[in-house]
């Protein structure tokens, strides 16, 4: 894997820089959005947030709004008690690296369709044709501080006929492949960790049994995984997340670019007047990548002023290892919140207090942690450090009723399950399948 990841990299002539928005071919800025010629693809628009929630009330800013829906997803193919995955070795502007291992098929609605005039999307069929049944597939939402209700449809399809490799940035990867690359910092992007850990997770084993082996077994991670999932467990989850939303009472109303509050937009950016207020930034860039469907073109990408910290918190309760998730509160989810992981920097505003001093104080064992630049299409080099921690059992972590401890079973069953968990949450958990 590493060794054919490097050689694609070595290989890559992409090449971008910023341009001033009016240098764009294809863009076109106006008071209200910044928009592409044809009105496919996506905007950056300003939203203002109206909410009972403190976290999300006044919030102002810019977004992107994508209101298509993309497919990301793998084909398998079963190998020996095991699966291979067919990967794509993606070159996008904003990821470090340049090229990272990306879904069989990556793909918005509008570049599939060739709204941008360039080649077809290669696998496509796979998944929109009806001769294939695809063995997991649901929606979920991207990143909520930065997209406006964006979701992606996640999918896997196992093939049991030979499946050719169409050129040299695809390749029949094992699962052992895939693990590896899971702990391997900016290896594998976003999109292919959340199809990853949205699908069956016995994809990921050596066998039919996930977590089946001496290093799960030592973690705690076993136990965890064949404890039996609580059956009303996703309704729960459901009904909490329904309740918080009426409660958030979030109300998103457009907002022209050029009036947007504590915002300014010059030649080549829209930012804000104080880092302190947002970490975000946009400006625009021209990109020549000949490895795309498309090889020259030009779009915004957004920027973030400083790195973001994710962690799930793990901690044996009632003998058996559990992972604390916790309520995100992010205006460009639906109903304003979904359930995120168990600290994420950047919303510390929106976090107790408690969970700072818990995450800062020096309690932490890392088991597993990865930096990571995150959706390399959109952003441009947005980079996190996922990191999954575990608690000694002696620390007392407060009650809240935003708490939500699940064993590692229960998180296969929401991961599954469309519209509960943040990309963030999705991110960070796909650092435990490197152990399946």
């Amino acid at each position: 894997m590493h060794d054919w990841l490097a050689e694609k990299r070595a290989k890559c002539e992409m090449r971008f820089e910023s341009i001033p928005f009016a240098e764009s071919k294809e863009w076109i800025i106006e008071g209200d959005k910044f928009r592409h010629k044809t009105g496919a693809f996506f905007s950056v628009e300003g939203v203002r947030a109206r909410a009972a929630c403190p976290s999300l009330d006044g919030v102002c800013q810019p977004i992107i709004n994508q209101p298509e829906v993309g497919i990301l997803g793998f084909v398998l193919m079963p190998d020996a008690g095991s699966h291979r995955w067919l990967v794509q070795a993606k070159a996008e502007p904003g990821n470090v690296g340049g090229v990272q291992l990306a879904p069989t098929v990556q793909a918005t609605h509008s570049n599939y369709t060739r709204k941008h005039g360039g080649a077809p999307t290669l696998y496509l069929d796979f998944f929109v044709s009806q001769q294939y049944e695809p063995t997991s597939d649901s929606l979920q939402s991207e990143q909520g501080t930065r997209f406006l209700r964006k979701f992606n449809r996640n999918a896997t399809v196992v093939v049991n006929e030979q499946v050719d490799v169409a050129n040299a940035h695809f390749c029949w990867l094992t699962a052992a492949d895939m693990r590896t690359a899971l702990q391997t910092s900016f290896a594998i992007n976003t999109d292919a960790r959340s199809v990853m850990v949205s699908a069956p997770w016995r994809f990921l084993a050596d066998t039919t049994q996930p977590f089946d082996n001496a290093c799960a077994s030592e973690m705690g991670l076993s136990a965890s995984y064949k404890r039996q999932v609580r059956g009303d467990i996703v309704d729960r989850v459901k009904a909490c997340l329904e309740a918080m939303r009426r409660d958030a009472a979030l109300e998103v109303s457009p907002e022209s670019l050029s009036r947007l509050t504590g915002w300014r937009v010059d030649a080549d950016s829209i930012s804000p007047h104080s880092k302190d207020m947002s970490p975000l930034t946009v400006r625009h860039y021209s990109v020549w990548a000949p490895e795309r469907e498309k090889a020259e073109w030009d779009q915004p990408l957004v920027l973030s002023s400083s790195p973001d910290s994710v962690q799930l918190l793990a901690q044996e309760r009632e003998g058996v290892l559990h992972f604390l998730l916790r309520p995100a509160y992010e205006v460009g989810l639906t109903g304003g919140v979904e359930f995120g992981p168990s600290f994420k920097l950047e919303n510390a505003a929106g976090q107790p207090d408690w969970l700072d001093g818990l995450c800062a104080d020096g309690h932490l064992e890392t088991l597993i942690e990865v930096d990571q630049s995150d959706e390399g299409g959109r952003f441009m080099q947005a980079c996190s450090r996922y990191a999954v921690c575990r608690l000694a059992t002696a620390v007392p972590v407060p009650e809240d009723p935003g708490n939500l401890w699940v064993t590692l079973g229960e998180l296969e069953a929401l991961c599954q399950t469309p519209k509960l968990l943040t990309n963030e949450a999705r991110s960070v958990i796909s650092l435990l399948l490197a152990f399946a």
